[in-house]
């Protein structure tokens, strides 16, 4: 061996080091077998057996009723279509957009309620000890990176199955399928952790704690860990408890932009629009988020006008400019959550409703339109491109009125054996029917021209703004003394 090619004595591993390393890493292996004990009081652990059950049964659910599903989605959204659209370049932007949303909502998800959350008593006796936190939040990060691992796997294999069974493609895109739902959940599970690592304005925060579990588990601070684990406890018994209120407010992030912008003195309703405006200058991620979603929203609606296309499209498109106008209209929610408070500006509790809407209207006309224009300008769509998507932010904006004023659900839904269900359909009404009003619409609009989408359109539209306008004056009457 040449003298340029011997290793330097100074960078080897010191075997005494290592050695007192390892015997450190075995006696907090051991200090921690015996903190288990006496949590679970000398009886045998259950958690890794409750998760292999999990997992079993998540296994039996897709082979039975996943791939089924799948087959059948495919089929009915036309196999040819899908064919065309997503088996090219189209295809790989289309995954790869919803791969990056993904896990970008895993990153935004590890700062509310990362993959690493143990119970607050385990936080302060064992977690707070001197043992090293990488060996003992090793468990939760195990278990929350099995369960990525095997979503991936199961939503990659249910997808590729279903699309070689409906003959979009060939089964050859079976292994693909399960090894990108493989790579996908490992993302996740990183972007997820990662997230919960960056919460804490201090500590290793970089991209070497990507993927790096003893790492990223090092650097989790405790009181970051104690708030989300408390956060957790009261979001779940908000849930519960059918009160989303609660668990919205618990969960809002706290302002810490533009503080020192103010309101000047204007008219009572200019001043309410003016303060919804302000809130999205203090959120820009609300305003961005939202741009992002009423713009896919519209695009698919504006493609959905197109006959031959799917009305999954069109599904997709309203779904998409819910959520977008859902983002903008945090003014209005929370003036349902603070329904019975006495009126500081005088307005009346129905013109103050209505003007939170203004707002989110304008950003949605507005992004409707360019996103429009430009489909038109690069000879895409026809013209109801343009005033299709715009005509369904009536319908988005009086479906967002219902779901902002509903209140508590009846507490006679939780009397059934169904509550669960009963709850979820009670809280998706609003959903349920601006998806039901704008696809039946879209549909119509394909196939019969406007003179018959347009009169149901607003047929909805108005059927969600009286409704909408009914439960705020029922929940102003519940609230007066």
């Amino acid at each position: 061996m040449s003298a340029d090619r011997l290793p330097d004595p100074d960078r080897l591993p010191d075997p005494d080091r290592l050695a007192s390393s390892d015997r450190l890493a075995s006696s907090d292996r051991q200090r921690l077998a015996q903190a288990r004990r006496v949590i679970h009081e000398e009886r045998p652990d259950t958690g890794g057996s409750n998760a292999v059950y999990a997992a079993y049964v998540a296994v039996i659910a897709s082979l039975t009723y996943g791939i089924p599903a799948s087959r059948a989605f495919f089929q009915f959204v036309d196999p040819a279509w899908m064919s065309r659209h997503l088996t090219g370049a189209q295809g790989v932007l289309v995954v790869g957009v919803a791969v990056v949303g993904l896990l970008l909502l895993a990153y935004r998800l590890g700062s509310v309620r990362g993959p690493v959350v143990p119970d607050l008593p385990f936080l302060d006796h064992v977690a707070g000890s001197a043992l090293d936190r990488a060996v003992v939040l090793r468990r939760w990060w195990w278990l929350s990176l099995f369960g990525c691992v095997l979503g991936g796997l199961l939503l990659g294999g249910v997808v590729a199955a279903g699309m070689a069974v409906a003959k979009v493609t060939s089964f050859v895109v079976l292994v693909p399928g399960l090894l990108g739902g493989v790579a996908l959940g490992l993302a996740v599970a990183g972007a997820w952790l990662w997230g919960q690592v960056r919460s804490w304005p201090t500590g290793p925060r970089g991209l070497a704690t990507f993927l790096r579990g003893r790492r990223s588990l090092r650097a989790l601070h405790l009181v970051a860990m104690r708030t989300q684990s408390a956060r957790a406890v009261t979001v779940g018994g908000a849930v519960l408890a059918g009160d989303l209120r609660a668990a919205r407010l618990d969960l809002a992030a706290p302002t810490t932009r533009a503080r020192r912008v103010r309101l000047r003195a204007r008219g009572p309703l200019a001043i309410v629009v003016e303060r919804d405006a302000l809130g999205l200058r203090r959120s820009p991620g609300a305003l961005a988020t939202g741009v992002v979603l009423a713009g896919t929203g519209s695009w698919a609606l504006a493609h959905a006008t197109t006959p031959g296309v799917p009305n999954i499209v069109a599904f997709v498109g309203v779904l998409a400019a819910y959520l977008g106008f859902g983002t903008w209209a945090e003014g209005l929610r929370l003036q349902g959550d603070n329904a019975g408070t006495p009126p500081l500006l005088g307005v009346p509790f129905r013109t103050e409703a209505v003007a939170h809407l203004v707002v989110p209207c304008v950003l949605s006309a507005t992004v409707s339109l360019l996103v429009g224009g430009w489909l038109l300008a690069s000879s895409q769509a026809g013209t109801a491109a343009l005033w299709w998507p715009l005509l369904t932010t009536g319908l988005i904006a009086g479906t967002h009125l219902m779901a902002a004023f509903r209140g508590l659900p009846p507490v006679s839904l939780f009397g059934s054996g169904s509550a669960v269900a009963a709850v979820a359909f009670w809280y998706a009404r609003p959903l349920l029917l601006a998806v039901v009003g704008g696809v039946a619409s879209t549909a119509l609009l394909t196939r019969g021209g406007s003179g018959n989408a347009v009169p149901v359109l607003l047929l909805f539209a108005w059927a969600a703004v009286m409704l909408g306008l009914r439960r705020v004056r029922l929940l102003d009457e519940a609230h007066r003394g």
